[in-house]
């Protein structure tokens, strides 16, 4: 709502211009009102949202997708990612899952419609079962990273397969 609406005005306003935000979050609406409101040209602004594990799969992700680009009031995003992968222990066809997914992102970045695509939370074997199938190599692994959890596993394999690390951390 309007708290998160002014929150990110103010960030505009005091010069941020990466904004990472996602379907779960539930802030969507607030960041495309902030953007409209700040007058800042949209180009200015570097945007990430993602997928949600509910919206797995390959029509799922693409009309998930759609209505983040009419939350955000875009037509078009910097960076797409899928939030978490799909893993063995929910499903047994999380690599079918994961592909598909993967399929809606690399046909939205050969449209334009996203200018990068990645994936967060992705382990050296979500990675490896991916490459199996994938057109497009990731271009973004968003990990949880800090001096208490450095995943040096998969901060290696990112780097020995171009896949930029981008870090989160609570």
């Amino acid at each position: 709502g309007d708290v998160a609406k002014n929150a990110v005005l103010t960030a505009l306003e005091d010069g941020y211009r990466h904004i990472d935000t996602a379907k779960i979050y539930e802030n969507e609406k607030s960041i495309g009102n902030a953007i409209k409101a700040s007058g800042i040209s949209r180009e200015e602004i570097f945007l990430t949202t993602k997928v949600w594990n509910s919206d797995r799969g390959y029509h799922e992700t693409m009309a998930a997708f759609e209505k983040s680009l009419e939350l955000l009031q875009t037509d078009y995003v910097d960076l797409y990612l899928i939030h978490w992968p799909a893993i063995p222990s929910q499903f047994d066809n999380w690599k079918t899952l994961n592909a598909e997914t993967w399929r809606a992102l690399e046909d939205l970045y050969t449209s334009g419609r996203a200018k990068a695509i990645g994936v967060c939370n992705f382990l050296v074997h979500h990675l490896e079962a991916l490459k199996e199938t994938a057109k497009i190599n990731p271009m973004v692994n968003q990990i949880e990273y800090h001096p208490g959890y450095l995943q040096s596993d998969v901060v290696n394999y990112c780097k020995n397969n171009e896949i930029l690390v981008e870090a989160w951390s609570p």
